[in-house]
């Protein structure tokens, strides 16, 4: 039979095995300490890990702790953190044992400030409560390291340090360092005086800014005590004790002290008068000086309130208001003010009408204008010599010439004389005696001399027919031969006359007429007949254009065709010419200027034209002979027989049967351009008869070639008589074709084509009958 085994089989040998066994460390519990830096003090952070932990181990952490296993903490020299405590078995088969222990310093920083040095006035009681540092929970101590705090009603000592320190909130730790502030105690002085009675004036409304201490930023109160300063406009109380304290500018301190100062107010009595209303001449010129008050010590003002005295020079108004005050001598304190109202009487001065008076010396002969004279309206008058004079004048003094005279006037009731003065100006005329340095003036008859005639030097001459004559003579009367007329001058402005008069005699000059055998006188006009050419007979003969006129000819002067002209014989010795005057009429000849028939100057080289051709194109105006010229007036006469030549100008002259030549010449300048082709047959004349054989004037060809031809039919006068065109029929030899017969004789026409820019052509015909 099989055996049979279990399995696993376990082994019939063994092994001996002892068995060490390793205890396990201990290295206790984890632990944390958390303290505030200012109570952190020195621990054993063994004691920290339980009772059971080994005391084999070692420390291990931010910082070397002191100490072996025990691991000595020491705030200041060790930080805080994490720190692990290691225990190792003896036979080092169990595994390491560890603890963490961990340090936490709770740190609050002290409090901060920007004034280490804090300053404080003396009067402010500062207290412990008054330092300023920024941070929580302030606590103060008066030493860096004092451990009770000062109380913050203490008052500060100017000088000491005192030591604030922070406390966190949350965690409620103080700093361990701490901020130190040193108080200064600022003591400023009171204010200075000299006088701490102090006097016022009640009429300056003294007020507490009159208070008078030395001293900066001075505030006043009204007791040692009061903590509310009086304002500066504050009125001062007689009696009264005010209180000055300083305050310091840069430390802004008052002083804790205060300097009493006693106010007296003295009132002093305005002045006295009877009349506050005071009355005045403005001719006295009256000043503040003027004005009458009992007082001593007086000052004027123009207000009652007005704080600057007037000076006793100024002038006073009228209707205004003075005020017066008094000053006591000893106090020099002024008082309220007295009204005086001023009442300034001024009379108006005279009345003048005329300014500038005017005296005629021959109106007051045989004495002279006076004061009394002037023209004035007023009452009691009184005369100066200046505006400002002081010494009237005697009315009995005789006026000056050319001076200034000043009237004032006077009233009655207030005996006031007016201010202002009116001024009339003198003027004294005595205009000169005529005179001359020809008593026996003589005068040409044909002049018809007149009072204005006569000669005598002066102003504004007036002549009389005798001495004593009160009517002047018209500047227009004729003179008389052989009279005497007397001369006075006067003064245009003021009508003054010279004191006596001039005397002259005149004396009129006659010449007889000049002779004139023919009254009418005929002349060439193109002689250019001068004065110098009229005829008449006598001495010196002289010509004017009228009977009346005063100035002669010039012997050059050119004759008008059909005026009068009249002549005049003159003397040598007198210079007179004839009173009566002869007349010529004058008659100047001109035949005219010839005429030239329409393109009459216009010819064809072919035909060799001559003068005699263009001279059948002239008609003479008044019929007489035409006579050509190569040039006029100073050219040479030419033959009708010459040849005319391109472009040459001719002139022609007409002259009549008294040997008259045209005053102006014809001129004709000549074309030989005007050849056309003979396409239309022209003839040389008709004889309208009426026996139906050349009844009319036809021209060959015109009306077929240029049916807008015009012909134009001329006399030999240059008068149009008729015109053919297409429309109207060729000419029969009556005026428009209609009219009376013309006679026989030679015409003119002249030829319009019409066409193409050909130029008109003139021919002449020959009318027969």
């Amino acid at each position: 039979m099989a055996t049979t085994y279990a399995f696993p089989c376990e082994s019939t040998i063994r092994t001996k095995t002892t068995v060490v066994l390793d205890e396990a460390p201990n290295a206790g519990t984890d632990a944390s300490y958390t303290e505030c830096e200012i109570d952190f003090v020195t621990i054993n952070l063994f004691d920290l890990l339980g009772p059971s932990a080994n005391t084999s181990g070692t420390w291990t952490g931010p910082s070397t702790l002191s100490n072996g296993y025990l691991g000595t903490f020491e705030p200041g020299i060790n930080l805080e953190g994490d720190y692990t405590y290691t225990v190792s078995t003896t036979l080092g088969i169990c595994p390491n044992a560890t603890a963490v222990v961990s340090v936490t310093i709770q740190k609050t920083s002290p409090p901060s400030t920007s004034n280490s040095t804090q300053f404080f006035c003396e009067i402010d009681n500062p207290t412990i409560a008054d330092l300023s540092v920024v941070g929580n929970n302030i606590l103060w101590y008066d030493t860096e390291t004092s451990t009770t705090p000062l109380n913050t009603s203490d008052a500060l000592v100017d000088g000491e340090d005192y030591w604030a320190s922070q406390t966190e909130t949350t965690s409620g730790c103080e700093s361990a360092t701490r901020l130190m502030v040193t108080a200064t105690i600022q003591t400023i002085l009171p204010p200075t005086t000299s006088e701490t009675n102090q006097v016022f004036c009640e009429i300056q409304n003294p007020t507490v800014g009159n208070l008078n201490v030395s001293g900066t930023g001075i505030l006043w109160y009204d007791s040692e005590t009061s903590t509310t300063p009086l304002n500066t406009t504050d009125a001062l109380v007689n009696g009264e004790d005010y209180w000055a304290s300083q305050t310091d500018a840069t430390s802004g301190c008052e002083s804790a002290t205060r300097l009493v100062v006693n106010a007296t107010i003295i009132t002093q009595l305005p002045p006295t008068t009877s009349e506050t209303t005071q009355t005045f001449c403005e001719i006295q010129n009256p000043t503040i000086a003027n004005l009458n008050v009992s007082g001593t010590g007086i000052l004027w003002y123009d207000s009652e309130t007005s704080t600057t005295p007037l000076n006793t020079t100024d002038a006073l108004v009228n209707g205004e208001d003075y005020w017066a005050s008094q000053t006591d001598a000893t106090s020099g304190c002024e008082s309220e003010r007295l009204a005086i109202n001023v009442v300034i009487n001024n009379p108006s001065p005279p009345i003048v009408n005329e300014i500038n008076q005017t005296f005629c010396v021959n109106d007051f002969l045989p004495a002279n204008p006076t004061i009394d004279d002037l023209d004035i309206i007023g009452t009691s008058i009184l005369w100066y010599d200046t505006e400002t004079s002081t010494t009237p004048l005697n009315t009995t003094n005789a006026l000056v010439d050319g001076e200034d005279y000043w009237a004032s006037q006077t009233d009655a009731t207030s005996g006031c004389e007016s201010a202002n003065r009116v001024v009339i100006t003198v003027s004294i005329v005595n205009p000169a005696i005529p005179t001359t340095s020809n008593t026996n003036q003589s005068f040409c008859a044909e002049n018809h001399p007149t009072i204005s005639f006569l000669q005598a030097s002066g102003t504004n001459i007036v002549w009389y027919e005798d001495e004593t004559s009160t009517t002047p003579l018209l500047p227009t009367a004729a003179l008389i031969d052989g009279e005497d007329y007397w001369a006075e001058a006067s003064d245009s402005s003021t009508g003054c006359v010279s004191i006596s008069r001039l005397m002259v005699t005149a004396t009129i000059n006659n010449v007889a007429p000049a002779t004139v055998t023919n009254v009418s006188q005929i002349f060439c006009a193109s002689d250019n007949p001068t004065i110098e050419n009229l005829e008449a007979e006598g001495n010196g003969i002289i010509w004017f254009a009228s009977e009346i006129e005063t100035t002669p000819l010039n012997a050059s002067t050119q004759l008008i065709n059909g005026e009068d002209y009249w002549a005049a014989q003159t003397n040598s010795s007198t210079g007179c010419a004839s009173e009566i005057r002869t007349v010529v009429n004058v008659t100047l000849t001109n035949p005219g200027t010839p005429n030239i028939s329409s393109l009459g100057n216009e010819f064809c080289k072919i035909d060799k034209p001559t003068l005699a051709e263009l001279n059948e194109n002239v008609s003479p105006i008044n019929g007489g002979i035409i006579t050509w010229y190569n040039s006029y007036p100073n050219g040479s006469q030419l033959n009708l027989s010459e040849l005319l030549i391109e472009g040459e100008t001719y002139y022609a002259i007409e002259t009549n049967s008294d040997g008259c030549s045209s005053t102006n010449p014809l001129e004709v300048t000549v074309s030989l351009e005007s050849c056309d082709e003979y396409d239309v047959e022209i003839y040389d004349g008709f004889s309208p008869t009426g026996n139906g054989i050349n009844d009319t004037f036809k021209l060959g060809n015109l009306r077929d070639l240029y049916p807008n031809f015009q012909v134009e039919f001329f006399n030999r006068w240059g008068n149009l008589i008729y015109t053919a065109n297409a429309s109207k029929p060729d000419w029969n030899g009556r005026l428009n074709g209609d009219g009376e017969l013309v006679p026989a004789g030679v015409y003119y026409f002249i030829i319009y084509f019409n066409k193409e820019n050909r130029k008109p052509i003139q021919r002449r015909l020959y009318l027969s009958r």
